[in-house]
């Protein structure tokens, strides 16, 4: 999500089904000595230090590569998951806590008691991935058109505006829409099947989207300088967490959720030169907190961020590149490791929104151009996703996954001109919903 002329995402709560299994067992030929590019300038130079296990889940110092671990249980959407009888702090399903259906956690059917996730969707067993999500090192996604449609709020295509915070929730795609101004006006709006884009919510005020675990969006939002939910189909806005420290904040750009429930968001100052906090940060916050806690070393516009699938290792991006940082028993490390190669680490690399896939991969839309940089849990690049020549100006901002199969990766794009979209591509590997 990012700045008026760069942008704002987010973390959809998957499971290994098979309990044991660990996610390490996808990353094969992933060392403890993991391969990180070291950074640059103000990208926290270093990769990795001492080897460690590699189901440390990539924390930081250790070296180990990241994803490993899989997550136990995670909440059920609703309707997915019948009552969400099962617990956890915000019915989120906690560790071992989602009931019913395979490796009791509701698997794809959503279980009898809240487990699955949102429209009762998992990854599949790791060892049932093989092979890349693409063939070859580049692909190129392909435009929906109509999305975002033509229309008074965008002076029919005419103006720059930011697409943003793509999310998969029940049968459709869900993203944000702003303006340049200070604290933008912004929308949501709805793909549905058949690629048909209405507009879901007016005055939304959103940038980075995400769910919740029970079919609701979250979102980053700058009119609340908070993260708010929006129930669906209803849209009831309730705004979540608005304050850090005493003070408002800035200007939530992106966000990631883990399977208890916590809340890890970004807050750089692009759509609010005020800086009520005077600074940028990342925070975290659990349901039950007064306000928002400051996280991690990164304060340099923090802006994409992701989980990994085990929920141990916490990815940042911004104008400092991608780091990783570990998360251990709840409490993120302060400081991080860059990771991944130098065209997301280097100096002057500013890496917005972020996703990965269950074999771990992530995804890392780099804002200013049109390419989208998938790199391997070891740290090295994978390829790349690029969007199509022509149409206009058109700049990536984020990605998530979606579709029946959960295997078509969609990438939004700030632009002018009918630049701006959501653009799409069909890959091998499923991956999370935003």
């Amino acid at each position: 999500m990012t700045h008026p002329a760069i942008k704002s995402k987010s973390v959809f709560l998957l499971l290994l089904a098979v309990t044991g299994l660990g996610f390490g067992t996808a990353l094969a030929g992933c060392s403890s000595g993991g391969g990180e590019g070291s950074g640059s300038g103000g990208k926290g130079s270093g990769g990795n230090a001492s080897g460690g296990a590699t189901h440390s889940g990539g924390v930081t110092g250790s070296g180990g590569a990241l994803g490993s671990g899989g997550r136990t249980g995670i909440g059920g959407g609703a309707g997915s998951g019948g009552a969400n009888a099962s617990g956890g702090a915000t019915d989120a399903g906690g560790a071992g806590n989602g009931s019913g259906g395979a490796a009791a956690s509701g698997g794809a059917s959503g279980g009898s008691s809240g487990g699955g996730g949102t429209s009762g969707w998992s990854c599949p067993p790791a060892s049932s991935l093989t092979g890349a999500p693409f063939t070859g090192t580049t692909v190129a996604a392909a435009r929906i058109m109509g999305a975002p449609p033509a229309d008074a709020f965008n002076n029919m295509g005419n103006d720059f505006t930011n697409v943003e915070g793509p999310v998969w929730i029940g049968d459709s795609l869900y993203f944000s829409e702003y303006k340049t101004t200070e604290v933008p006006p912004a929308r949501i709006l709805r793909i549905a099947p058949g690629d048909v884009t209405t507009e879901f919510i007016a005055d939304s005020g959103s940038n980075g989207l995400a769910t919740d675990g029970k079919g609701n969006i979250l979102s980053a939002n700058h009119k609340a300088h908070g993260i708010v939910r929006f129930t669906i189909p209803d849209k009831t806005a309730t705004t979540l967490v608005s304050t850090a420290n005493g003070k408002p904040l800035n200007s939530p750009n992106d966000l990631a959720v883990a399977g208890d429930g916590t809340i890890y968001f970004t807050d750089p100052s692009h759509q609010n030169g005020a800086n009520p906090q005077g600074g940028t940060r990342a925070y975290q916050w659990k349901a039950g907190d007064a306000s928002a806690t400051a996280i991690t070393d990164y304060m340099q516009q923090p802006n994409g961020i992701a989980l990994t699938l085990d929920d141990q290792t916490l990815i940042l991006g911004g104008q400092s590149g991608v780091k990783k940082y570990a998360i251990t028993s709840g409490m993120v490390a302060m400081t991080g490791a860059s990771f991944g190669p130098t065209e997301v680490t280097q100096s002057g690399v500013n890496a917005d929104g972020m996703t990965m896939d269950c074999a771990g991969n992530l995804y890392v839309a780099v804002a200013g151009g049109t390419t989208v940089y998938v790199v391997k849990p070891d740290g090295s690049k994978l390829g790349t996703i690029t969007l199509p020549s022509g149409g206009g100006q058109a700049n990536v901002t984020n990605v998530g996954f979606g579709g029946a199969d959960h295997k078509t990766l969609y990438v939004t794009a700030q632009g002018a001109g009918k630049g701006q979209g959501v653009f799409k591509i069909q890959l091998s590997v499923p991956g999370r919903p935003y």
